[in-house]
């Protein structure tokens, strides 16, 4: 009855697989031909979220980048969250480098605070806790999900169950690594029933795989089989190379314990595999360990001590591996660093163009009113007003002109503040004459404006 069972579970593994596969295709199909940033965004966006929801494929590198290029262009503190939570993950999930993946994860969560999109903020926890649990920090990795819960968004929101989902797998991670099995059953049945809903085949392995180890630990050999064996063939249907590792592994080391060798060494070459073809010097080092406690208990001393070689010299190349990882991802950051750069020149260039703008309707405030002080014969006008407004519109321009050379300043002078302050001294020099040439004029002008308004009062006066 079980096998039966096993056998409708991979058809219909296989079936949704086929389809799933299809949807990221045409979703790709689709970006190709799209040239809104908006919605170019938006497309690449899916493409993640079907990676993590249907195992559709692996995070790209270029894909990081263009979203990180779009979001800064488009000046959106949500894009940009969503942007950094997806270069985290590729971090996270395709490296194996835990510090960029935190450092853009915690950079994602202000800009998720100032959009309020508390989903996003959800995400970020969870992938937070996710690092947390594989440097095994559980204490770190429950605070953070505990704030995934809070942040989760509304039973009505078409990702609740997708946020939910991830909650429960690494709560019930979480109760294994403390071994409180009792807990992680309730999470993990829990799994299962939001997944009713969600209908993700990630997470229907993922649930599996769990309730496997929840099993093995509290001795029920023939439920953790049944399970495990549910968990390889569902991820054998997909094409995420995280869930695949994530449920191989357990199931090999549980295959070695209970002697079933044929399928151990089918399983552990299959990890093999996997390690060559995405050329993972840890995976093909895991792989060579299984390989090398298999031909120990099956006494084959000659492929024991080949697997342990490979397995030694395999350790070696991950140190170089991880050399290489993080080599790339010093150059990912810097490539990401430099697009942040050029978003904030943007924002800075254009932030300086609406001063000038304002600095100009100022000026030409401060300009319209002085003139017509000087110019209206309706009224007597004090002439400290007059100095006041023209000493206002002397600032306005030196700070006019200051914003206009700015960027010219910073070339010659090699963003020297002496240099800098010097020039502008020098400018301030060739204003001041100015003002008071100015001053003179316009006080003159008063002056005269005055007592041709006071001989009009008296005249009015005298023939009254």
């Amino acid at each position: 009855m079980n096998k039966i069972a096993v056998i409708i579970f991979f058809i219909l593994s296989a079936y949704r697989g086929n389809t799933q596969n299809r949807y990221a295709d045409s979703i790709r199909s689709v970006l190709a031909k799209t040239t809104k940033p908006i919605e170019q965004f938006n497309l690449l966006n899916k493409i993640v979220e079907d990676i993590f929801t249907n195992g559709s494929g692996n995070i790209d590198y270029s894909s990081c980048v263009e979203m990180v290029r779009i979001a800064q262009q488009l000046k959106s503190d949500s894009l940009l969250a969503i942007a950094y939570n997806t270069v985290g993950n590729y971090f996270l999930l395709n490296n194996g480098d835990y510090s960029n993946a935190l450092e853009y994860f915690f950079k994602g969560i202000p800009l998720a605070e100032n959009a309020n999109d508390k989903r996003r903020l959800s995400s970020l926890y969870i992938d937070i806790a996710v690092v947390y649990y594989k440097l095994n920090n559980p204490d770190e990795q429950i605070k953070y999900l505990r704030k995934a819960m809070n942040n989760l968004p509304p039973v009505t929101s078409a990702l609740y169950y997708f946020m939910l989902t991830q909650v429960q797998a690494y709560t019930c991670r979480y109760f294994i690594l403390k071994s409180h099995y009792d807990s992680a059953l309730h999470y993990a049945k829990a799994l299962i029933e939001s997944n009713r809903y969600f209908k993700s085949p990630v997470y229907n392995c993922a649930a599996q795989s769990l309730m496997g180890i929840i099993y093995e630990k509290t001795a029920d050999t023939t439920a953790a089989e049944l399970h495990y064996k549910n968990s390889v063939l569902g991820a054998d249907s997909v094409r995420y190379f995280y869930i695949k590792l994530s449920v191989k592994t357990p199931y090999i080391d549980f295959l070695i314990k209970r002697r079933k060798i044929p399928e151990a060494l089918e399983q552990a070459r299959q990890l093999m595999n996997m390690g060559i073809e995405k050329n993972n010097a840890d995976v093909k080092r895991m792989a060579a360990g299984f390989l090398r406690r298999i031909s120990e208990y099956a006494h084959q001393t000659d492929s024991a001590y080949y697997y342990s070689l490979m397995e030694s010299s395999l350790k070696d190349s991950v140190f170089s591996q991880n050399s290489i990882n993080k080599i790339q991802s010093l150059v990912f950051s810097e490539q990401l660093r430099v697009i942040e750069e050029e978003g904030k020149r943007a924002a800075e260039e254009e932030k300086r163009k609406h001063n000038i703008q304002y600095a100009l309707i100022a000026l030409g405030i401060i300009t319209f009113l002085i003139l017509f002080l000087l110019l209206s014969h309706s009224f007597v006008i004090n002439e400290r007003v007059i100095r006041f407004l023209i000493i206002i519109a002397l600032l306005i321009v030196f700070e006019f002109l200051n914003l206009l050379l700015h960027p010219f300043l910073e070339r010659i002078t090699h963003h020297s503040p002496l240099l800098m302050l010097l020039v502008l001294v020098c400018i301030a020099a060739l204003l001041v004459p100015m003002h008071h040439r100015l001053e003179k004029w316009a006080v003159h002008k008063l002056v005269e404006k005055n007592k041709k308004v006071k001989l009009k009062e008296a005249k009015k006066m005298i023939i009254t």
